[in-house]
């Protein structure tokens, strides 16, 4: 079997660091786990006058207010076959600031038809926007999302997420950047640290309801 990510790029999946296949190769099939272990060196953007509207999001883990430098953070990517029959990799990740735990999930698949990454947003999945993949010089992995649609209904000119993802040969770690940018508010997310990743078996029944934890 395939991963939903070797789906989406193709031949260019040959050409991601072996480190970066190993991870983004995850299929259900495997029965594997991925918990990274890290901290972000930095969590801006977003004028502070507009922050606190940013804790509506905080609920659903699609976005929250607080920023910092140093904060701990967990990486948890479950796969597994989705109630629609295809093969998903849940990302649950968590931000330890010191008097608040965030979360910034989603769940990511392969769509047949549309021949495309989909990324499912928050805990609830109600938003949802197409990934474009691309494969870096260096071996990294690139993606970019497109318009963000509501309940796969209609479509809006909503936030656009960046993410770009290489390994560092020196610190046997990932280094992750991720830019969530509005076309009139400007940034509102960006973020970037070093990960530690670690494959552990997990059971069916370890997977929670869309591969998200509460």
């Amino acid at each position: 079997m395939k991963s939903i990510y070797q789906q989406a790029l193709g031949e260019k999946f040959d050409r991601l660091h072996p480190e970066l296949q190993k991870k983004f190769g995850l299929t259900s099939d495997q029965k594997l786990m991925v918990l990274g272990q890290g901290r972000m060196t930095e969590i801006r953007g977003t004028p502070l006058i507009l922050r606190p509207f940013l804790s509506i999001g905080s609920k659903d883990h699609l976005i929250f207010a607080e920023r910092g430098k140093e904060v701990p953070f967990t990486l948890e990517n479950y796969a597994y076959v989705d109630e629609r029959g295809r093969e998903s990799i849940s990302y649950i990740r968590r931000f330890f600031f010191p008097y608040a735990i965030r979360g910034f999930d989603a769940v990511m698949s392969f769509d047949n038809e549309k021949q495309s990454l989909i990324d499912d947003l928050g805990k609830s999945g109600c938003l949802s926007t197409q990934m474009d993949l691309d494969v870096t010089r260096e071996g990294g992995l690139l993606m970019h999302s497109r318009e963000m649609r509501v309940a796969d209904k209609f479509s809006f000119n909503g936030p656009r997420t960046s993410l770009y993802e290489h390994y560092d040969e020196k610190q046997k770690a990932f280094r992750v950047h991720v830019h969530v940018d509005h076309p009139l508010l400007g940034t509102l997310l960006m973020y970037e640290g070093l990960v530690h990743t670690e494959f552990l078996p997990i059971t069916a029944n370890h997977i929670p309801d869309r591969g998200i934890l509460t």
